[in-house]
């Protein structure tokens, strides 16, 4: 899933190393190219087209390779100077001024100037550019681009947007009149080479800016192989045999097993930003039967689903203690906008059967039915590979059959679980997670806007379909473009507090930010915001490679 949040996909140990080198992506001698960093992504990019990322894969390419106006420190969360060495933003939220530094070229040696950054921005923030970043600025047609010199550009708001500047932390900035889908970036690495299913082969962008304090220049690596690796057993014993050099997002399940074995390798951040959750498909031309349609579009049925389900359990077992429960988008771990006054549906598996009855379903033996005499049964999309979250689909299945819901399991690899979830919609609950790079709520206006195309269940509305998503709509507005830091407060424990009581996403757990670290690797900066292990990238290196 996606944008600031994207999907995840996480799995177990012990394989036997029997990969032919073309499928694991070494170099022709069957071992990796002098000073490349190498690990593992889950599953293809869904694109290389910097403007239309919205899953996991797709943005880790976009973050090694675009060159951003500014770069969000993973560490102090504060927004620093990239390609832009300054900018300034007016009392009144609404002139945002961009300074570009000196002598800035793409990786093909062309310059780069305040006029490849407003192409760029026009590209994202024109009608129908399917970009999900223009999201954030909540009217992006609205917004003026000007470029009074080679080094300036000047960003004209119709209203104050909170937090603004953190936003071009997603923009890759491009040649003017060219997509070029990573081969020519200002980044520190460019896309060398992408066979499917196989790997995305990077290499250091020979024209990158960056220079350390002796004067040599960045990144350190002379290139990243990202394989691609939907068995995160293979994944950890590669690991374990050095073929790869870290695990961003180490499955739960292998990280007590890698800690006996290698304790130093191994991290535990504690509880990420990220969630695990559970939906049921309200698209209205979804190809359903109307009673599934009715049943899932019942605030009753979903809050009672919300009660019946042990999240303790999923935890405790799934993530082998590796997480906490999850009951709205805001971790606590995300102590500055963490809802501590929220009320939500506590497990109560009596008050879900009560609930149930009241929103017109009945019991008869051990089977739920519908009004019209409709057993309650559907099936929980999620994908393949991930054994945390089949797990949890296990035990999701276990916990509404006390509720008399008949429930199947159905995986399917990524790129046809995304098919069906953003062009078909034909499914009828998926489990998914959604990746939070930024702590600050204003970066999911991508998800919780109706207009969205990542408002997954149900996307890209004209207008707002019930009253409660006008009501969000008009929350995420007013917090981003408020003055006031009560009003904006106010409007996101609002927000909060509607998703709690309509349940679009049943919340489940928040996994905790586990990494594996290679002793081999120098300059790594771990942080709980994604990319954990390479969000500085520049300065990563193996050891004895300068």
């Amino acid at each position: 899933m996606c944008p600031k949040n994207f999907n995840r996909n996480l799995p177990l140990l012990g394989a036997i190393f029997t990969l032919l080198s073309s499928t694991l992506g070494f170099g022709q001698n069957g071992t990796r190219l002098p000073g490349e960093l190498a690990w593992a992504i889950s599953y293809d990019p869904k694109t290389l087209d910097p403007m239309k990322v919205d899953d996991q894969a797709s943005e880790l390419v976009r973050f090694l390779t675009g060159g951003v106006l500014v770069r969000v420190n993973r560490l102090t969360q504060q927004p620093e100077p990239e390609l832009a060495s300054s900018w300034t933003l007016s009392a009144d939220g609404k002139v945002l001024s961009f300074r570009l530094r000196e002598g800035l070229h793409f990786s093909d040696g062309s310059e780069l100037s305040s006029r490849d950054v407003a192409w760029t921005l026009h590209r994202i923030l024109a009608e129908g550019s399917g970009a999900p970043v223009a999201e954030e600025f909540l009217t992006p047609q609205q917004i003026k681009v000007e470029t009074p010199d080679l080094h300036t550009v000047i960003v004209r708001l119709p209203n104050h947007i909170v937090g603004v500047v953190r936003i071009f932390d997603e923009i890759a900035i491009e040649p003017m009149g060219k997509a070029t889908e990573g081969k020519v970036t200002a980044g520190p690495f460019t896309v060398a080479e992408y066979r499917r299913g196989q790997l995305v082969r990077l290499r250091r962008n020979p024209a990158f800016w960056k220079h350390d304090v002796a004067g040599v220049q960045l990144p350190y690596a002379t290139g990243v192989r990202l394989d691609i690796v939907s068995n995160r057993e293979r994944e950890v014993s590669l690991f374990q045999r050095g073929v790869y050099d870290l695990i961003d997002g180490l499955p739960a399940e292998n990280f007590n097993a890698l800690a006996r074995i290698a304790p130093g390798s191994v991290r535990d951040m504690g509880a990420s930003l990220n969630t695990e959750q559970l939906w049921f498909n309200q698209f209205p031309s979804a190809p359903l039967p109307d009673f599934e349609r009715a049943w899932f579009a019942n605030r009753g049925f979903r809050v009672a689903v919300s009660q019946g389900i042990h999240r303790a359990d999923l935890a405790r077992i799934a993530y082998d203690g590796h997480a906490t429960a999850a009951y709205g988008f805001v971790s606590p771990a995300n102590l500055a906008w963490h809802s501590k006054d929220l009320h939500f549906p506590h497990e109560d598996v009596a008050a879900a059967r009560k609930l149930l009855a009241s929103s017109g379903f009945h019991l008869r033996g051990n089977v739920l039915y519908d009004s019209g005499e409709h057993a309650v049964r559907f099936s929980i999309l999620t994908n393949a590979g991930n054994a945390a979250r089949q797990k949890m689909a296990t035990l999701l299945q276990q916990d509404l059959a006390a509720l008399g819901m008949q429930v199947t399991v159905v995986t399917l690899d990524f790129p046809a679980l995304i098919e069906r979830m953003m062009h078909t919609q034909n499914y009828e609950a998926c489990l998914l997670g959604l990746a939070n790079v930024d702590p600050d709520p204003n970066a999911m206006a991508n998800v919780w806007l109706s207009s969205s195309p990542n408002h997954q269940w149900n996307p890209s509305e004209k207008t707002p379909a019930t009253p409660w998503e006008a009501e969000i709509d008009l929350q995420i507005r007013s917090q981003a473009t408020t003055l006031s830091g009560v009003n904006r407060r106010r409007a996101m424990d609002r927000l909060q507090q509607i998703v709690a009581d309509q349940q679009p996403f049943i919340y489940l757990v928040h996994p905790n930010t586990l990494f594996a670290i290679s002793p081999k690797l120098v300059n790594v900066r771990p942080a709980v915001l994604s990319p954990g292990l390479v969000w500085s990238i520049d300065t990563v290196r193996l050891q004895g490679v300068r």
